[in-house]
C-alpha cells in the first residue's frame, strides 16, 4: 500500500543508502561514510531498536 502523500517515505534494516537518514522513532541521525563506496546498510537503531528509517534533507 503507498503512503499517504503527507507521510515520509520509510526506510527499512538492510536497506542501502547513502546520504543521512533519522531514525523514525527516537530522530537519531546516522550518515553513510565517506570513504570506500559511501554506501550503508541501515541498521536497527542502537538507541531504541527501531527498524524504519527517514532521508534527511
Amino acid at each position: 500500500m503507498p503512503s499517504a502523500p503527507d507521510q515520509p517515505h520509510l526506510l527499512h534494516i538492510g536497506d542501502e543508502v547513502t546520504g543521512s537518514f533519522r531514525c523514525a522513532e527516537c530522530d537519531l541521525l546516522v550518515t553513510s561514510p565517506l570513504e570506500n563506496d559511501g554506501v550503508l546498510v541501515l541498521p536497527s537503531c542502537p538507541l531504541c531498536h527501531s527498524e524504519a528509517w527517514r532521508r534527511v534533507g
